[in-house]
């Protein structure tokens, strides 16, 4: 069995909760059904001719933890749409890093027409997978500090990683040839004092980023868990979503 499947790395990997609100005003919810499980997606309110933007959080956060968000994601020209993985929030289940890379493909079915796909933390897993597909509907990737270091993925878990990867588990898990392979912009966005996952992963995504539009972020004086409390942060993201529009007319 792969260590990625194993009841150790999940147990330490994944830190479900099971907080839930009412959507706030002009939010609406559904359940998208997956292998096994079904998964809650909430859909936020924004101004007419906003972009769609899908997120995949990170890990010990919930959809419920985003409803005041959805008017910052607004003012910055995007539709929040947010996910639960299984375990979290209303979605049932159990969580495992493999069924959140591949439920991350019928969550963006569910979400109609074009969308930028946004991976925080371990989200950002979910969001290279989508890159790679390029699919026709996904229009630009934003990785928000995220992972692309198998073996510090590993390490951090406060496990031993094995002396080399199988070539099955690079080829499910291994971010970097999957950002290699997608077309659309990038945007990789990381706080430049960030302590758990170090910002020379973030470097490493965008070195490895083939697109032509990508551009990187290091946000300054501010680390893994208040990155979005930079007015940094959101004005790349607004500039990225204008981005995305112009590459898409071109």
């Amino acid at each position: 069995m792969s260590l990625f499947d194993s009841d150790d790395f999940s147990s330490c990997l994944f830190f479900p909760r099971g907080d839930r609100s009412q959507p706030p005003p002009g939010a609406t919810d559904a359940m998208v059904a997956v292998e096994g499980a079904e998964l809650h997606v909430r859909t936020h309110a924004a101004p007419e001719g906003a972009r769609t933007l899908l997120l995949f959080h990170g890990n010990g956060e919930v959809v419920a933890d985003y409803d005041e968000a959805g008017a910052q994601f607004a003012a910055a020209g995007a539709r929040l749409v947010v996910t639960d993985y299984r375990g979290y929030g209303r979605s049932t289940g159990t969580p495992s890093l493999r069924t959140a890379i591949s439920d991350a493909h019928a969550v963006l079915a569910a979400v109609r027409g074009a969308v930028i796909v946004m991976g925080r933390s371990l989200g950002s897993a979910c969001a290279a997978e989508l890159y790679a597909a390029n699919l026709p509907t996904v229009t630009g990737v934003i990785l928000e500090s995220g992972s692309t270091d198998l073996t510090g993925l590993v390490r951090r878990r406060g496990l031993t990683p094995p002396g080399q990867f199988d070539a099955v588990d690079e080829a499910v898990f291994a971010a970097l040839p999957k950002i290699s392979r997608g077309a659309v912009p990038l945007l990789v966005l990381h706080g430049a004092k960030d302590t758990m996952i170090d910002p020379r992963e973030a470097e490493a995504a965008f070195a490895a980023a083939t697109t032509p539009h990508k551009r990187i972020v290091l946000v300054p004086d501010r680390g893994h868990n208040d990155v979005s409390l930079s007015p940094v942060y959101w004005a790349a993201l607004a500039e990225f979503v204008d981005q995305c529009i112009s590459t898409q007319t071109m």
